[in-house]
């Protein structure tokens, strides 16, 4: 994003698993403008939809013009077998590699998974950053004085309803179960509002939340 544009929008979506088709469909229904929104992405880009490669290719583009993505426990693995054997895969396992695995902006965190309890988030694991679960959902994070926004863990294992995101008052997950054949969701934190969309189905939605 160019220095000094006033953004109009802070946009997150995380755990898109393979599925590109949808999360074009969500950018397209939230009009998304690169050069106004900002869009951060935390990570899990490949999984179980049809279409890995071409949601790689996607979230670089979507990095190359002005948006953060975050590296996933997904993306790790890539790395750590060094691209399994496959020229495609090692040429995302080093776009992978080179990803952060947090990111601040006003009063908001990026991560894939969550935080560990009592631990400086300069001092944060990678490994917690991108699976810890229950700790972190458990606890709260009221002296960061900033709101986490995470994915990793489907929203209904949370207690969400199917396909809404789980709200509280310091986190925001927004993984609504896309590697499962349900949903994925793109969050607008400026207007509060979530598109979503069933990936069987792709036909987005939106609601206040």
């Amino acid at each position: 994003m160019e220095e000094g544009v006033i953004l109009t929008r802070i946009l997150a979506i995380s755990d898109i698993h393979g599925h590109a088709d949808a999360l074009h469909s969500l950018l397209h229904a939230a009009h998304y403008n690169n050069k106004q929104d900002l869009l951060i992405l935390l990570g899990d880009y490949t999984g179980n939809g049809a279409h890995n490669s071409k949601t790689i290719q996607y979230v670089k583009d979507l990095v190359n013009n002005g948006a953060i993505a975050l590296k996933g426990n997904h993306e790790q693995r890539l790395v750590d077998q060094k691209g399994i054997n496959d020229p495609a895969y090692a040429n995302w396992s080093r776009f992978f590699s080179e990803l952060p695995y947090f990111y601040e902006h006003n009063s908001y965190l990026f991560v894939h998974a969550g935080l560990r309890p009592g631990i400086p988030v300069s001092e944060q694991t990678a490994d917690d950053m991108m699976n810890i679960r229950e700790s972190f959902h458990q606890h709260h994070f009221t002296s960061l004085n900033k709101v986490i926004i995470f994915g990793h863990t489907p929203t209904y294992r949370l207690g969400a309803n199917l396909g809404s995101i789980w709200v509280n008052s310091d986190k925001i997950g927004i993984d609504t179960g896309a590697n499962h054949g349900y949903f994925l969701s793109l969050v607008d934190l400026s207007n509060r509002i979530q598109y979503k969309v069933n990936v069987r189905e792709n036909v987005p939605a939106e609601m206040a939340f």
